[in-house]
């Protein structure tokens, strides 16, 4: 949280802070000025909900200009692959996992029941800071 930090947003701060829920909206203040990320997973998982309506699937797309998505390749599909074989996570928190780890960035969650255990994963949970 210093400016040069990168995070990768997990979807359910992303919907928190869209909801205006006031722990995600001030996380979000202090880490303006990093780079923030989001896995293509997140894209999907936040623009996906039935009954979005078209003026708030446009804010939400408005709001996602913010951060880089960072896509799937080849290591990060390997990567995925280990970490699901290993710690036995859903395929969508293994592939959050796998682009958080392959692109050095801390990944802002919090699911800390299945990301905690994941070895080399820099991970944050912005509802347990002090």
């Amino acid at each position: 949280m210093n400016g040069k930090d990168r995070y990768l947003i997990d979807t359910n701060i992303l919907i928190y802070f869209l909801q205006g829920e006031r722990v995600a909206v001030s996380f979000f203040k202090k880490i303006i000025e990093d780079e923030l990320c989001i896995s293509l997973i997140n894209k999907i998982e936040v623009l996906s909900f039935p009954d979005l309506s078209k003026e708030e699937e446009k804010g939400i797309n408005q709001f996602l200009l913010n951060f880089v998505t960072l896509n799937v390749d080849d290591l990060i599909a390997e990567e995925t692959i280990r970490i699901r074989k290993k710690y036995r996570l859903k395929l969508g928190d293994a592939l959050i996992c796998a682009t958080s780890i392959m692109h050095d960035t801390i990944l802002v969650s919090r699911n800390e029941k299945d990301f905690i255990k994941v070895k080399g994963l820099k991970f944050l949970n912005p509802y347990k800071i002090k």
